[in-house]
């Protein structure tokens, strides 16, 4: 059985496979259409996390969106993903997801760093355990 993807691998895998066509087509006139979502083929992108559609689904609509969204001043709703939104169907709100991961990114690096300053801390003390024996004898 395969581990469920993070939801740091979900976001980074979504904006590494729709990047590119956000926001839209351009043209000479125009930088795209102002839309924030994009719709996205969850089964394509379950193929690449190497889960199950259903599962990959149920995480950004159930999980992923219920944890994210968010309710405007004004009452608007704010969702990371929606089953429809407009005639675009499974909508991705591709700038909210940018900032999230890039939230996801930022933390993960600050973890990398601590882990490294840690493990340097810990070779520096048994470093110094040793030299101490060796001076001791």
């Amino acid at each position: 059985m395969n581990k469920p993807p993070t939801e740091r691998e979900v976001l980074r895998r979504i904006y590494e496979m729709y990047e590119s066509t956000y926001p839209g087509v351009h043209n000479e006139r125009s930088r795209g259409e102002n839309d924030p979502y994009l719709s996205i083929d969850v089964e394509a992108v379950a193929k690449k996390l190497n889960c199950k559609p259903e599962l990959l689904f149920g995480y950004l609509y159930y999980h992923l969106d219920a944890k994210h969204r968010y309710q405007q001043s004004d009452g608007t709703k704010v969702h990371l993903f929606a089953i429809k939104v407009g005639n675009k169907r499974h909508g991705v709100n591709f700038p909210y997801l940018s900032a999230i991961l890039a939230n996801h990114d930022l933390e993960h690096r600050r973890q990398l760093w601590s882990i490294g300053l840690s493990m340097l801390a810990l070779v520096l003390s048994a470093a110094a355990i040793v030299a101490q024996i060796v001076t001791a004898m």
